[in-house]
């Protein structure tokens, strides 16, 4: 008997070794996908960094998903299958390398609207290439080779037995994952527990910080999940509304009244953001211009640029615009909510007050989906390149937006005029027209620094500074600079180089508000975006009947900058949300999501 049935598995073996190595192939080729992502973000090869318990049952459940749909497939179509899943898994795992490398986070579906964006970034992603990630992809070419090149037999056939065999493995994994999600998303300490935002229940259920998330559930979970949340999930609108109209109520009664409302009435508006402007690239001798600028009127000196959808650009164009936060975590509001209605924007507010508001980028309309994102904001017109008619050629110096679009800024006799710029834009380098056309002086400057990164970004900083000299230039020299405020803020930080010491979720950027003949107003407040738009609407004395998620910075000593991560920062100490502060942000998510002023 026993020789019959080693007889039986010899023969077995000898008929499907090849199909077994497939499968035994395949599941180690997953398992290496997951462990290069864990890697990235733990930045450790100890085994024991890399277990948990959650990790794995995941990872399971969805391996051995994969391997029984395998399993199911007849050998050539398995043999597709698997290629497409190995082939889209390896380049996922080389995006998240480069994404982490520059944004200190990972790969989610929602940046994919994004990605025509990122054509930007090409020229600085290449020197983040190493041996490990060389070595990722030889890995995942020998597999895939490895992988296709394995003949596999048929196995499955519609057959009842074999077919409650395979739906009681299925029942038994989802039966798995439901009890882990159920067990991570049981914790709640409440909003006012110091250990909230420790607790995977947090990450999970809110679906925020990807590089905290892939450690929670894994590669597998993490894109499935991930995929559903940014195409697939419904919000209800209906208590989104509610939730507006109840906040409204509670907060309708704020009333800004200090020394400074309605100092600036009645003048002319000039709004810039600036590209990549860190704090430590403005100072005398780089950018005299803007040096000279925050001695004249308020300076904020403690202003803040966070981050909380892809692209930190539109995220800090749309916060200014709006003073309200985008859905955090969730897809830019320039793709999900381009069709809402804005009457609280500042371009529809000043519109509405007999301004004339449009909008200046070097940048085709598509880029973040401006041309459409504008109109809807409220601005008359987007102005890009070739419209204020800036050749090719000095596309990224930003004085040719003020020597070629200078007469459409100021187009009428009261104008708010919203100015994007460009120069301080990564990568620097000393080939790039806005590093090599101040890069002599500012060597000269820095004797001593050699990084060409840190000169090209001060060098680029100073193009900016170039567009801001011009622009008063020309103010003064149409009788025009008494009658026209600057505000100017920072998009974000420089994103590679920081030289002040801060992390990636904490940074300091630039904010002022220009005006001639005042004198240096320094702001000790903290600030951050939001608060741009209700701080502007105070110093013209524009009443609004809208609630903002923002405050009015010289109307609040108690500043505050707020994180993706449901965190704040008081000052002193990063803390979890307070139930207040959680209501703001939910606030504003609700305001997008019921498009509340659309009727």
């Amino acid at each position: 008997m026993k020789e019959v049935i080693k007889k039986e598995k010899d023969v077995f073996l000898k008929k499907y070794k090849k199909t077994i190595l497939f499968f035994v192939y395949e599941f180690i080729f997953l398992i290496f996908i997951d462990f290069f992502n864990q890697y990235l973000v733990l930045r450790s090869l100890n085994p024991f960094d890399y277990i948990s318990k959650k990790i794995i049952i995941f990872n399971l459940v969805w391996i051995f998903t994969i391997l029984i749909v395998l399993f199911m497939l007849k050998p050539k179509v398995r043999k597709i299958f698997s290629l497409i899943i190995n082939i889209v898994l390896s380049i996922l795992g080389i995006v998240n390398f480069f994404m982490y490398a520059y944004f200190h986070s990972i790969f989610s579906f929602k940046d994919i609207l994004m990605s025509g964006n990122g054509l930007a970034f090409i020229n600085s992603i290449f020197k983040f290439i190493d041996l490990k990630l060389i070595l990722f992809v030889l890995i995942c070419l020998l597999f895939i080779i490895l992988i296709f090149k394995t003949k596999s037999k048929e196995l499955f056939s519609f057959k009842l037995k074999q077919l409650l065999v395979i739906l009681f493995i299925i029942v038994v994994l989802f039966g798995l994952r439901f009890f882990v999600v159920k067990k991570i998303t049981g914790i709640n300490d409440g909003w006012d527990s110091r250990a909230v935002i420790s607790t995977d229940s947090n990450y999970y259920t809110n679906w925020i910080e990807p590089t905290r998330i892939i450690r929670i559930c894994g590669s597998y979970e993490y894109y499935l999940k991930d995929f559903y949340n940014s195409f697939l999930k419904k919000d209800n609108v209906f208590e989104a509304k509610q939730q507006v109209k109840k906040y409204i109520e509670k907060n309708s009664n704020k009333k800004t009244d200090n020394k400074y409302n309605g100092v600036f009435k009645d003048k002319n508006l000039v709004f810039v953001m600036m590209e990549s402007e860190d704090d430590w690239m403005v100072n005398e001798k780089v950018t005299p211009t803007m040096y000279e600028m925050m001695h004249h009127g308020f300076n904020f000196v403690n202003h803040y640029s966070p981050g909380y959808v892809t692209g930190d650009t539109a995220n800090t164009e749309f916060i200014a615009n709006t003073g309200i936060y985008p859905s955090i975590n969730k897809l830019s509001p320039n793709y999900a909510y381009v069709n809402n209605t804005y009457p609280y924007s500042i371009a529809n507010i000043f519109k509405n007050n007999g301004y004339t508001v449009n909008s200046f980028h070097r940048s085709n309309g598509f880029i973040y989906n401006r041309a459409n994102m504008h109109i809807s904001l409220g601005y008359e017109k987007y102005f890009n390149y070739s419209e204020m008619g800036i050749s090719d050629e000095n596309i990224d110096l930003d004085r040719y937006i003020i020597k070629n679009g200078y007469k459409y800024i100021v187009s009428s006799d009261k104008f708010m005029s919203f100015i994007i710029t460009y120069s301080p834009h990564d990568p620097y380098s000393y080939d790039k027209i806005e590093c090599s056309l101040n890069i002599d002086e500012i060597k000269k400057l820095y004797p001593n620094v050699t990084n060409e990164e840190e000169l090209c970004s001060y060098s680029s900083s100073r193009e900016t500074d170039n567009m801001f000299k011009l622009l008063l230039e020309n103010l003064k020299k149409n009788d025009l600079l008494e009658d026209t405020i600057i505000v100017a803020f920072s998009d974000h930080r420089n994103k590679d180089i920081s030289l002040n010491g801060e992390d990636e979720k904490l940074n300091k950027t630039v904010f002022f508000i220009y005006d001639y003949s005042m004198k240096e107003n320094k702001i000790d407040t903290i600030t951050s975006s939001v608060d741009i738009l209700p701080t502007v609407l105070n110093v013209f004395g524009i009443d609004s009947k809208y609630v903002y998620a923002g405050n009015d910075a010289l109307n609040n000593k108690d500043g505050y900058v707020i994180f993706k991560d449901y965190t704040y920062y008081d000052g002193k100490d990063v803390k979890p949300l307070s139930k207040d502060l959680y209501e703001v942000v939910n606030y504003s998510s609700n305001l997008l999501i019921s498009d509340y002023y659309k009727e």
